[in-house]
């Protein structure tokens, strides 16, 4: 599925979303009722693990709580929502709730009756539809009768209303190398037709992974978006200016949407596929209020690192967030896939990254390695004990203490890789030690994953639970407490 949904200022102005941020509450929400998936699309993000899904009442009371928060729409992703038992239930609800629907879907299930009622119910429907070539459109699809799935859920669409009838419609289509040749005339073909044309960058996560055949250079990408953004000025009177991820808009759904999946899991959005908490766990509310992901891209003007951060169009564009994270390991990082980016890779760091530079420790006080990943409100690093180690004995054996400064270092790590790009550097210290077990010994020469993440915390004062394992077997596990100089005190 596209993770296009809601963005720029559709249906919204730029006041109410720049208000909504700053309150912190929502005007949409994107919602995962099932990954159940009967199309098998070379590009999806999706895993298609359908244990342990939310019930039809957990979405139900999720949809509420998105209404609490001043959510004034939900948008339907799949999986495949058409093949999911409750879906009428589920719109039906929403509806009653005097919210708006918009659901993605490869037209599945989308007979004349189901056409009727998501018309009836007011629902936009955004159609997959990337190609009008059956050959190509059943490639990108994955099965061999997409085309034929697609093309009659169409004209059951627009029999009931949809496009020139009036009833709001778009289609959804990535811009691959199957297709780019005739994306302009398609995207001229469903303007015609009063039909949303979608168009998007593939963002590399998923299955998208793997078929690196799929990938347009960014430079073309700008050449069709520019191609675009032309005819439509010219022959819609429509004008915006050529920028990734989206053809005709800006994703700014950071702003003031977040995106729950199937199993309750609370995201940024689908190509920031980083849990910041579960509803099963704790309210969306609480969920959000509480998370650093989630303020970080709130405020990224000033958070946005490397060469997006200097960009003259930073104002209006961030890049892509999600193609950002999932080749950077970092939310905030640069958007390797921006045309204006080429030539600059070299300023755009990723993880895995050296933990040198990032703490104020220095050999041979200075015991971790390597920063490996970064979350909400965690990190995970490598270490080597060396035999430059000052914490090993004469039989090499390493001191229990250097594991407790392991574990402080991490919390270090994860802090500096957060604010490296802002001055002047903050000072942090180790208070104290709660609860902390070490199972096995550790030696010389050997590898450890650090885990570290804050559990409390009160100012500048965090207590990070943590654990450190040696080939998957947890070596030593505990708490600390820790000072963190904000930037600027």
């Amino acid at each position: 599925m596209s993770c296009h949904a809601f963005c720029d200022e559709a249906g919204f102005t730029l006041e109410e979303i720049q208000e909504a941020s700053a309150a912190g509450r929502l005007l949409t929400m994107e919602i995962e009722c099932s990954q159940l998936c009967n199309f098998r699309c070379p590009y999806c993000y999706e895993d298609a693990e359908t244990n342990n899904e939310l019930s039809l009442d957990e979405i139900k009371q999720l949809v509420l709580q998105a209404k609490e928060l001043g959510a004034r729409g939900i948008i339907i992703l799949g999986g495949e929502p058409m093949i999911y038992p409750h879906i009428f239930e589920v719109i039906g609800f929403i509806h009653d709730q005097g919210l708006k629907v918009e659901m993605f879907t490869n037209g599945s299930n989308i007979d004349a009756e189901n056409a009727r009622r998501l018309a009836e119910l007011d629902v936009k429907v955004v159609l997959k539809m990337n190609s009008r070539d059956p050959d190509r459109q059943n490639r990108l699809c994955g099965i061999p009768n997409a085309h034929d799935v697609i093309t009659d859920c169409f004209k059951n669409l627009k029999q009931a209303g949809y496009g020139e009838g009036g009833k709001p419609m778009a289609a959804s289509s990535v811009v691959s190398t199957v297709n780019i040749d005739e994306l302009e005339d398609m995207w001229n073909w469903l303007r015609d037709q009063k039909i949303d044309p979608y168009f998007e960058m593939i963002t590399p996560q998923g299955n998208a992974v793997g078929n690196d055949w799929l990938y347009v250079e960014p430079e073309k990408v700008e050449e069709l978006f520019t191609r675009l953004a032309a005819s439509d000025k010219e022959r819609f009177g429509e004008g915006w200016k050529p920028q990734p991820p989206l053809a005709g808009e800006r994703c700014m759904r950071h702003q003031f949407s977040c995106y729950v999946d199937a199993h309750g899991d609370v995201m940024p959005c689908v190509g920031v596929n980083l849990s910041v908490g579960n509803i099963r766990e704790k309210p969306l509310e609480r969920i959000l209020r509480e998370s650093e992901v989630v303020e970080d891209l709130r405020n990224y003007e000033g958070n946005i690192k490397g060469p997006c951060a200097t960009c003259p169009e930073s104002e209006g564009c961030y890049g892509c967030r999600g193609a950002a994270y999932q080749l950077t390991g970092d939310y905030l990082a640069s958007d390797p896939l921006c045309w204006r980016n080429i030539g600059k890779q070299e300023g755009i760091e990723r993880l895995p990254m050296s933990a040198n530079g990032l703490v104020p420790h220095e050999p041979p006080m200075r015991l971790v390695d390597t920063l490996l990943l970064v979350g909400e409100r965690k990190a995970a690093a490598d270490a080597i004990v060396d035999e430059s180690c000052i914490f090993l004995d004469e039989d090499g054996n390493l001191d229990p203490v250097a594991l407790v400064e392991m574990l402080a270092q991490t919390a270090a790590l994860f802090n500096g890789f957060r604010t490296r790009h802002l001055e002047p550097d903050s000072a942090g210290f180790l208070l104290g030690v709660k609860n902390f077990k070490v199972y096995e010994p550790v030696r010389v020469n050997d590898r450890l994953r650090i885990n570290a993440a804050k559990d409390i915390g009160f100012g500048a004062f965090s207590m990070v639970n943590g654990t450190i394992e040696r080939d998957g077997v947890r070596v030593a596990e505990g708490q600390i407490k820790i000072y963190h100089e904000e930037v600027g005190a």
